[in-house]
């Protein structure tokens, strides 16, 4: 069965005339309005005619929860055979409705049902909301097992020991807010609008009005920013000490391919659907799809083992509108999605403390530190990986928030660590991850051939060693903001930093002398801007700080007879004297390690739109 949930405000019909399988309706059932409505047009399929509980069941429980949802009053079932070719005979959709209709109404939920095989008008004025229009495609599967038992909570010590979150009373302040966050569902108390939004807000980043909610755009500083960190995503990954696949792919995957759909089902009305003709899409939520769908039709051997696959993967994930937040949540994303192929879970294991080592490198390199929330799919999971854990825990010198699924489901991982940063509002962030997945490989039918000449599915790794661009970002913005708390000017890395140098001519008289600096710094691979405006010096001084330019420099005659340039260095907000390859030396020596782009602007400032 398939269906289309239209919100509404209202939804009026009328029949018309008989199809040649009308069936016969009592006068009242010829018209029907109805207001706050969620409106339902069904298709019934060949495929439901033996299970027609089972559908009608699935579909019944789907349609009240998702009035709960969006806050509808009353529900209309509308027949409507334009959402599949695959029809059911008329007597099995017939039946279906009518059951349907029941099992609602039971609920207490106000139901009216439109005729079938009668052709109607209808006038419908739909809501508009990101909810108001959601596809469904019903299959009468079986009830899922319950999960029994309850989440567990508790913090794990290097030395093994098991702290109750009750008695756990000395943690960083990210732990202790994490804790009141996951394992005792407190929110931490309004803070205010983020300061980091009016750092959005002076490189570029926002929301795309005419786009759906969610998704961002991005001007040329923020542009080149983002640019680089995704540059960089691969450099890391690419001297991890694996071997690496670098690849590229798709972003839209069917739901008639049995992997793709079981993947799917994972992560429920999280997910974009596109419906065609004659199939059912979905958006990737990250990687997985792509990477998995090519590496399933590689020939492996347990000689190349282990290995991975990367691509920095547009994603996309249908979060709550009113949960959206600029780089941090969005429901389009870009994730240096990091797969490596295990032969067993030692390996695994090993690779696993590798990629964690890595993301802890990468966070402190920006100057900020993680804790650890682990989440585990049972006890035996914990157990079975709690050597490792403790491990962790004595590397990175840390307490870890351990989170222990309840029992009775399989899930395709069995441990997956959320790396958390407390940002300036004293909320903890997740920012990179990592997890075994042991159900993948099985699913997609990825195989290698081992020692002994048998086929094998791998032990995947899953990894974001700086978790989504957007998310880096984030990460950097925040911490540009908690360096301002300290009273000195935030500052960006000078690798990433849209202007790496302002070169300011005291009057036009030396502007000339100025593009041929500029001209010569570019030409070694620095970001230099010119502000050759007719702007007082001072007003162009004032201006490269407000640009948040790493170096900054006028240009005058004691400059050029001498060589040596004032540069005021934003990072130590100071003055330094020092010729102009003492600034490059200098620059180069911040940047060694990490990529290089040209400006995404024009040089001179007088030749720049304003945005």
């Amino acid at each position: 069965m398939r269906v289309l949930y239209i919100h509404a405000d209202s939804m009026e019909f009328e029949s018309k005339e008989k199809t040649k399988v009308a069936e016969q309706i009592p006068n009242e059932m010829h018209n029907g309005k109805m207001e706050e409505v969620l409106v339902v047009f069904i298709t019934v399929e060949s495929d439901d005619e033996n299970k027609i509980l089972q559908v009608a069941t699935e579909a019944a429980k789907d349609i009240i929860a998702t009035k709960e949802k969006v806050g509808a009053e009353r529900v209309m079932l509308y027949p409507y055979a334009h959402l599949s070719s695959d029809l059911a005979k008329p007597k099995a959709s017939i039946e279906m409705l009518d059951m349907m209709k029941k099992m609602i109404a039971a609920s207490g939920t106000e139901v009216s049902r439109a005729p079938f095989g009668w052709y109607k008008a209808f006038d419908i004025k739909c809501k508009g909301h990101p909810l108001s229009e959601l596809s469904r495609d019903f299959k009468g599967k079986e009830e899922k097992s319950a999960p029994k038992g309850k989440d567990v909570y508790f913090v794990l010590k290097a030395d093994g020991k098991e702290i109750s979150i009750e008695n756990y009373k000395k943690g960083s302040d990210c732990m202790m807010s994490m804790i009141d966050k996951e394992a005792l569902g407190k929110e931490a108390p309004s803070a205010g609008e983020p300061e980091y939004l009016r750092l959005c807000k002076k490189f570029g980043i926002q929301w795309e009005s005419m786009s759906d909610v969610g998704h961002m755009c991005l001007s040329p500083p923020a542009a080149m920013m983002f640019d680089l960190i995704s540059d960089y995503s691969t450099m890391i990954v690419n001297n991890s000490g694996i071997d690496v696949y670098n690849v590229k792919g798709t972003n839209m995957f069917s739901l008639s391919e049995p992997a793709v759909k079981e993947h799917a089902d994972l992560f429920g009305d999280r997910l974009y659907t596109i419906n065609t003709e004659k199939r059912s899409f979905i958006m990737r939520y990250a990687a997985c799809h792509q990477q998995f769908a090519m590496i399933r039709n590689w020939n492996i051997s347990h000689k190349q083992m282990p290995f991975g696959a990367f691509e920095v993967a547009d994603a996309y994930r249908l979060e709550q509108s009113g949960e959206t937040m600029l780089c941090f949540r969005t429901r389009r994303l870009n994730m240096p999605d990091f797969h490596v192929m295990c032969s067993d879970i030692p390996e695994a294991q090993d690779y696993f403390t590798l990629l964690d080592n890595k993301i802890y490198d990468e966070i402190e390199n920006i100057g900020r530190d993680y804790d650890m929330l682990a989440n585990f799919s049972s006890r035996k999971a914990f157990e079975d990986n709690k050597e490792m854990m403790m491990n962790l825990c004595k590397i990175h010198k840390k307490d870890a928030l351990i989170h222990i699924y309840p029992e009775g489901i399989n899930y395709y991982w069995t441990v997956n660590i959320e790396y958390h940063m407390l940002d300036q509002m004293k909320r903890p962030r997740e920012i990179g991850t990592v997890q075994i997945d042991i159900g993948n490989a099985k699913r997609f039918g990825i195989t290698y051939v081992d020692e002994n000449g048998e086929r094998q599915h791998p032990i995947i790794l899953h990894c974001a060693v700086i978790g989504s661009i957007e998310r880096f970002m984030y990460a950097m913005l925040d911490t540009a903001v908690q360096i301002e708390k300290t009273g000195v000017p935030g500052y960006l890395p000078t690798w990433v930093v849209p202007e790496q140098i302002r070169l300011m001519p005291m009057s036009e008289e030396y502007v000339p002398a100025a593009k041929e600096m500029a001209k010569d710094l570019r030409s070694k691979n620095l970001r230099v801007s010119l502000d050759d405006t007719d702007a007082t010096v001072g007003k162009k001084v004032r201006r490269a700080k407000q640009d948040w330019c790493a170096y900054s420099a006028v240009i005058g005659e004691n400059e050029l007879k001498s060589g040596k340039l004032k540069v005021y260095v934003r990072s130590e907000n100071k003055d330094v004297d020092m010729t102009a390859d003492e600034l490059v030396s200098r620059i180069k020596k911040e940047t060694e390690g990490y990529p290089v782009r040209q400006m995404y602007l024009p040089t001179d400032l007088s030749k720049r739109c304003e945005f």
